[in-house]
């Protein structure tokens, strides 16, 4: 049995984080690319940052 969340604050993000463990479990394959796709996304966000703040000066 799942804790419960104590404040109503938590419970979407409880409920995200139970759906991401289901995903993971029963879809290996589709989380790993899903995470990978995500992860690059995030490295050329912070690529397109620093060099947008490199050129400001």
């Amino acid at each position: 049995m799942l804790p419960t969340p104590t404040k109503t604050g938590r419970f979407l993000p409880t409920l995200l984080l139970v759906l991401a463990l289901i995903f993971i479990v029963r879809q290996p394959e589709k989380a790993a690319h899903f995470a990978t796709s995500a992860l690059n996304g995030l490295i050329a966000l912070a690529d397109a940052i620093g060099t947008f703040a490199s050129n400001l000066g």
